[in-house]
């Protein structure tokens, strides 16, 4: 006699968030959208509200919702961004899978590479927009160093967007949060204004080499980058462990 393996049906909540997802994906539900109340949802569906909050609370987990309160509450559609990936990755650094070098090496491979392309595409609409950040770091510089070092981080986020290709620019997003947020808090009382402004105005040397439209120049600048911020924040993370 043949022995089956028993079938166990998936929680209801489970389907509740599969429906949903789909209905997010095939765009029955766009951006900025705003989905049923609670209390539909539970008559729609016919099952209770803890049901459908273990739905939503998984959908907006993955990225897919956020939800409000006050006068506009509700659960609402979300534009996809990179911010479920940069949670994987502090969650493998927390857990000791993941570390910085293994971060850094990651954006030694992709963010020259990418400079390189941009180098060749990018309008100088694009380019001007990467002057105008810098521009913003240097004068928030003056009243917070931190602010400064989050914005300025950011740059390499931006042109990773001007790649016009949304993997690159979510990995590039994701793994450079990851990497930077815990080395400005780690860092905040050992990079001073001095350090930002040589962060600063390396980025401004990358903007030179892709308004010339020189791929050669615009890999090497960035990868001398991200090679120098990997030797500075060694030295200065060492110093905080003192």
């Amino acid at each position: 006699m043949v022995n089956f393996k028993s079938l166990k049906k998936p929680l209801l909540s489970q389907e509740v968030e599969n429906q949903l997802k789909k209905s997010i994906t095939d765009r029955t539900f766009k951006p900025g959208e705003k989905l049923p109340t609670e209390l539909e949802l539970c008559e729609q569906f016919q099952v209770s509200r803890v049901t459908i909050r273990e739905a939503l609370k998984s959908l907006k987990k993955t990225g897919l919702i956020l939800t409000k309160r006050g006068m506009n509450a509700g659960a609402y559609v979300c534009e996809l961004n990179a911010d479920a990936i940069t949670e994987s990755f502090h969650n493998l650094i927390q857990m000791g899978k993941v570390d910085y070098d293994h971060l850094i090496e990651v954006r030694l491979y992709l963010e020259p590479a990418t400079a390189r392309s941009v180098a060749i595409h990018a309008t100088e609409n694009t380019i001007g927009s990467l002057d105008r950040l810098l521009d913003q770091a240097e004068k928030i510089l003056l009243t917070s160093c931190r602010k400064a070092r989050l914005l300025n981080v950011s740059f390499h986020c931006e042109v990773a967007k001007m790649a016009s290709n949304p993997i690159v620019h979510f990995i590039t997003e994701s793994v450079t949060h990851a990497y930077s947020e815990f080395l400005i808090e780690k860092t905040k009382k050992e990079l001073d204004h001095k350090g930002v402004q040589i962060l600063i105005d390396q980025h401004r040397g990358i903007v030179d080499a892709l308004r010339q439209r020189d791929p050669d120049m615009a890999y090497e600048l960035t990868r001398l980058h991200l090679e120098n911020a990997r030797a500075m924040y060694k030295l200065l993370v060492r110093t905080t462990d003192d």
